[in-house]
């Protein structure tokens, strides 16, 4: 059986908008809207530790980090744009009852 962790309201996040939650374990995760589409991945750029939430934005389906312009595609956590080279850790979303949930 599925380990179902609530973040937030699905109403809270906008489309083509991002946040940030902390899992129970203390990690930090984003949270994208993307054309009406849930994703959660790490929160912490995997080249500098930049938090992608704070620093970083969205170009079409990637976010790029705003410390050295590093892109990661939101659905598969790949890296897409030097210099890195790491994927994002992407978590699988559910949503219940209105809030968006990650699988742990």
């Amino acid at each position: 059986m599925s380990n179902l962790h609530p973040l937030i309201p699905a109403v809270d996040l906008f489309e083509g908008e991002m946040k940030n939650a902390t899992l129970p374990d203390g990690t930090r995760v984003a949270l994208y809207n993307l054309n009406g589409a849930y994703y959660v991945t790490d929160d912490t750029c995997t080249h500098e530790n930049a938090s992608l939430s704070d620093e970083g934005m969205i170009e079409g389906s990637n976010v790029i980090c705003g410390w050295h312009f590093c892109g990661f595609d939101i659905a598969s956590g790949a890296a897409t744009a030097s210099p890195c080279s790491e994927p994002l850790r992407t978590y699988a979303v559910t949503l219940v009852e209105g809030v968006i949930h990650v699988e742990l």
